[in-house]
């Protein structure tokens, strides 16, 4: 067996060697993705239902934090580096080293996730003859930017990627539609499989990462600390909230590049000591259940699977209504909707649940029992196994 390394000179040498007798009677799927935390949070539940059906899984991407976790899950791993952004040098350095992967690992499906590495897998894919290509679109890059030169060029790309695969997956009813409506690809190439959650791991167990007074109150997200997420929105709603609400805190809980300008942000708000930035928090399960009330301010998502998480603990939700999360929530049904791009409005909608627990306890029972029923990550996974088997 090669060893498990993020070197993919090491990860590379020699041809697969299968698990078992079991395994070679199996798929040889590859799964591509930017860098590994994709994989970690969106993946693991597929890759462990593919091994144990008798499929083998390898896993190129940048590994940058977990590596040994996802060592667990998988039966190879390929560092490659794939930027998130078009960087034409080092794109054409990340396709290179994606082809050698793909003709030294000989995979029979092709699985990408992700915009910029599903452009760039889905080339090398073709380019080498891989019998199976699927992409899964989490979100459409076009949603990112309010530039309609860069809506265009991401639609574009979008478009001539999509036939370079043979079945496209996505992840909610408003990126079917969108998709549909934009003619990135004809119906029957694309499947709508919305994430799920390994429901069995909601039942936390651990302390809370924060030491708090016991009348406190806490609101809370989970996130890459990136523009997309909202968290000057966020701040800036709290703001509001904080006068009104003297035993409400504020955990900011995710890393990223923008933790030192929003830490001076919450500074210059006069928020210390009432909004706390976390990083990243290992039992996220726990966190989360700790929380009064958890709060979405995305300005765009894919599906908003940290939304499913809040509602499967029994959290009471406001998040902005943008793309998947309008699956996910009904409005004063499973949770509250609040504008993107707008502080005021998230916290009218924050405080309304803070002056109504009652109905903050309603909407929360009705999400987790709706997230229950719906949201199965065991069903799932399922579905992109049986899609695979089909089109094989």
């Amino acid at each position: 067996m090669i060893a498990k390394t993020p070197s993919i000179l090491q990860c590379a040498r020699g041809a697969p060697a299968p698990r078992s007798e079991q395994a070679r009677m199996g798929l040889r799927t590859l799964h591509v993705t930017t860098v590994d935390l994709t994989a970690h949070c969106f993946l693991r539940s597929t890759f462990d239902l593919l091994r144990r059906q008798g499929h083998e899984v390898a896993l190129a991407c940048d590994f940058q934090q977990f590596q040994a976790e996802l060592a667990d899950h998988t039966d190879r791993m390929f560092q490659i580096k794939i930027p998130r952004q078009i960087r034409p040098i080092q794109d054409l350095r990340g396709l290179a080293q994606l082809i050698r992967v793909i003709r030294l690992y000989r995979p029979q499906i092709l699985h990408s996730h992700t915009s910029k590495a599903g452009f760039t897998a889905r080339l090398a894919a073709r380019l080498c003859d891989v019998p199976l290509v699927v992409h899964t679109i989490h979100e459409l890059p076009q949603n990112a930017t309010r530039s309609r030169i860069k809506k265009t060029l991401y639609w574009a790309m979008e478009k001539l990627a999509a036939g370079w695969c043979d079945h496209l997956i996505t992840v909610s009813r408003i990126n079917q539609e969108q998709i549909l409506r934009e003619s990135i690809c004809r119906p029957e190439k694309l499947s709508l499989i919305p994430g799920g959650l390994q429901l069995q791991n909601y039942h936390p167990g651990g302390p809370a990462p924060w030491t708090l007074p016991a009348d406190a109150l806490v609101m809370g997200m989970a996130g890459r600390l990136e523009a997309a997420k909202g968290h000057e929105d966020l701040l800036h709603a709290f703001a509001r909230l904080a006068p009104r609400n003297p035993r409400l805190h504020l955990m900011i809980m995710g890393s990223g590049q923008l933790r030192q300008p929003l830490e001076q942000l919450r500074d210059d708000l006069g928020l210390q000591g009432r909004a706390h930035f976390l990083g990243w928090v290992e039992d996220l399960i726990s966190a989360i259940a700790a929380l009064d009330l958890f709060v979405l301010s995305s300005h765009y998502e894919g599906l908003g699977v940290v939304l499913l998480e809040a509602l499967a603990l029994g959290r009471p939700v406001v998040s902005t209504r943008v793309g998947g999360t309008q699956d996910i929530i009904e409005h004063g049904v499973t949770g509250l909707f609040a504008p993107a791009h707008d502080p005021a409005g998230l916290a009218e909608a924050v405080q309304r649940l803070l002056d109504d627990p009652g109905l903050a306890s309603r909407m929360a029972a009705a999400g987790k029992e709706k997230v229950w029923r719906e949201y199965a990550a065991v069903d799932a996974d399922q579905k992109v196994l049986d899609l695979y088997l089909k089109l094989r």
